[in-house]
């Protein structure tokens, strides 16, 4: 979730956006057949792709985390079996799942370094891909200090804006993209594009409690989190506000709903003049909210 230059990624997903029906897909066969992706031949037949698809859908499910593949054969995580389970949102039919999705592969700096950039730094509102490219690319040179071809940066950036503003008409692409249903960017005419911060009335709680309650967890020791620093992005770690797209009283009005929803978990503070966001005791465990959710139990 928290940025370092010398562990990035950029351009592993063969420059095919996530689709529907790919993570479900993938986690199943890996309960199937846990070696099935060091088997590309018979990858390919189980998921019915070609084998570059058969790569990319292996990027998605380590990137969004419901598969580990760290270590010997793959095993689906727990976060998977959450998700993705019987007892889960196999089909994605909770719009909570995707933004739930969304924020695993915004926050994810590591392992997509491009889509961390872009939801976390990149705070253009109105931009063209080649305004946005020139930035990114930027970016990979002063801040983490390489340099990236051209190539696998454009191809990163293009990705990104085919998954979540596909181009009705450019390829079956804009029947296929989960994402696209977020609207956190949407493509304009004459190839400008449009990622806005607003108000995001629709945002379900469960999204943001379960984005907040990983943001504590990674700095346990830390009871309290500036909203400043959950609303902007430009730190290390990924900013919920940033990530969801949501403006000042976007952020402030879903906070007070996940407030009402989960009255034990948070506290609204002004300390020392700073409004800050206070976790409530121990820090709940972001699985037992995602099974709260989906009622497969606390």
């Amino acid at each position: 979730m928290k940025l370092n230059p010398e562990k990035t990624t950029f351009g592993r997903h063969e420059t095919f956006p996530l689709r529907y029906g790919w993570l479900t897909k993938g986690f199943a066969a890996v309960q199937q057949n846990p070696a099935i992706f060091s088997q590309p031949e018979s990858a390919m037949v189980v998921l019915g792709v070609g084998r570059n698809m058969v790569n990319a859908i292996q990027y998605w499910l380590r990137v969004t985390g419901v598969v580990d593949f760290n270590e010997g054969p793959a095993m689906p995580t727990a976060l998977g079996n959450v998700l993705l389970g019987a007892a889960g949102d196999p089909y994605l039919e909770d719009e909570a799942t995707l933004w739930i999705i969304h924020w695993l592969i915004a926050s994810n700096a590591e392992l997509a370094t491009g889509f961390f950039w872009f939801f976390n730094r990149f705070t253009a509102s109105h931009f063209q891909e080649s305004e946005a490219l020139q930035a990114l690319t930027e970016f990979a040179a002063n801040e983490l200090n390489m340099r990236r071809a051209q190539t696998t940066l454009k191809s990163d950036l293009s990705t990104l804006l085919r998954m979540y503003a596909p181009i009705a008409g450019r390829s079956e692409e804009h029947l296929d993209s989960p994402l696209a249903q977020l609207h956190s960017v949407e493509a304009q005419t004459g190839r400008q594009y449009r990622s806005l911060r607003m108000n995001r009335p629709f945002l379900p709680p469960i999204a943001l409690h379960f984005a907040l309650l990983q943001r504590f967890a990674a700095e346990p020791r830390q009871p309290a989190l500036p909203i400043r620093s959950l609303l902007s992005g430009g730190g290390d770690w990924a900013a919920v506000g940033a990530v969801f797209r949501l403006n000042e009283e976007g952020l402030m009005n879903h906070l007070a709903r996940v407030i009402e929803h989960y009255s034990q978990c948070y506290e609204l503070r002004d300390t020392a003049g700073v409004h800050q966001l206070y976790c409530g005791g121990e820090v709940v465990d972001p699985l037992a909210a995602l099974r709260a959710h989906y009622g497969n139990g606390a």
